[in-house]
């Protein structure tokens, strides 16, 4: 008996599948528009062979993951801050070329009665990409960088005396560092309501009573607002001397209302009330703000990796079972 060769097995089945009257084209291939390139196939039943494009592939994962990584940097950080409406543009701008992609790839489909292709993937992919990392810039920069950037970029004053200073002179402070004898009068604490408590306690000096109280702590539904019970920040510190700026500017109008009433209540005056989170280390809150942006960002971008990955590798699988 003749053995036939293993190399030559691949001729024999295509004579024999022309034979039968198969398709000379017994290869499916699953590259989709994105070009000849290098490929790797995966054996079926029949004795056909599907072909999977793997540069292409790896586009579907990488350029959503890098378009996301971009944008989620561009409004995360010092760009956004100090030029927002560049970035905005430059996010227009990347729609408009993802948009114009994603139909340029449906209209060809259309016209030539084709299947679904990775291109139409890679287009759905950016545009949910550049959603992402839209939000979640925005979210990142809001809630961190901002705060960090805001207080960064403001004064310091050190050795404030409550007493002898006012409001009006220290109103570009970003940081107050008061006198070691400065201390919080919780008696004469206060709350407001709308929703959450906006709790407020002057900063005096000793137990005298001052002509006008100007420098206030602040904290948010640490105190219950009927009685005077301020419990926010370091409150119960005796090495707490320092204050950080309140940058909120949708808080303040509810902390002003807080001063208010406590003005009414105890008979005190506030002629410019400055809002501060008391504190004892101002400069390790403001780093912290900077570490948790960080770690948000790079929790982002390993993570959108991990969708994108997923996405791509159940992408695959419906390809298959459509094709079948």
């Amino acid at each position: 008996m003749m053995h036939v060769p293993f190399g030559h097995a691949s001729v024999e089945q295509g004579m024999n599948s022309r034979q039968y009257g198969s398709s000379p084209d017994y290869q499916q291939s699953y590259t989709g528009d994105l070009g000849p390139v290098l490929k790797s196939r995966l054996p079926l039943v029949g004795g056909q062979r599907r072909t999977f494009n793997f540069v292409g592939i790896c586009i579907c994962i990488l350029m959503p993951w890098v378009l996301f990584c971009g944008l989620y940097s561009m409004f995360s950080f010092t760009l956004f801050y100090n030029s927002p409406s560049l970035c905005y543009m430059l996010f227009a701008v990347i729609v408009i070329v993802v948009v114009a992609f994603g139909l340029g790839s449906m209209l060809k489909m259309w016209r030539n009665n084709e299947e679904p292709t990775w291109n139409i993937f890679l287009f759905l992919s950016c545009l949910v990409a550049c959603a992402a990392g839209f939000g979640s810039g925005i979210y990142n920069f809001s809630q961190n960088m901002q705060p960090y950037y805001d207080v960064s970029g403001m004064n310091v004053y050190p050795a404030v005396d409550p007493v002898n200073t006012h409001g009006q002179q220290i109103m570009d402070s970003g940081r107050v560092v008061f006198t070691p004898d400065s201390r919080l009068d919780l008696k004469r604490s206060m709350g407001f309501k709308n929703l959450d408590v906006y709790c407020v306690a002057p900063i005096t000096v000793g137990s005298q009573t001052l002509p006008t109280y100007d420098f206030w702590a602040v904290g948010i539904n640490c105190c219950s607002g009927h009685v005077a019970d301020f419990a926010c920040g370091e409150y119960s510190n005796p090495s707490a001397h320092s204050g950080l700026r309140l940058m909120r500017e949708e808080q303040r109008p509810y902390f002003r209302l807080a001063v208010q009433q406590a003005e009414a209540a105890y008979n005190i005056r506030a002629n410019h009330p400055v809002f501060l989170y008391w504190m004892q280390d101002p400069i390790a809150e403001i780093n912290a703000y900077q570490d948790a942006g960080f770690k948000l960002f790079l929790f982002g971008v390993f993570s959108y990796f991990a969708v994108q990955l997923v996405s791509v590798f159940f992408t695959m699988l419906a390809f298959a079972q459509y094709s079948d």
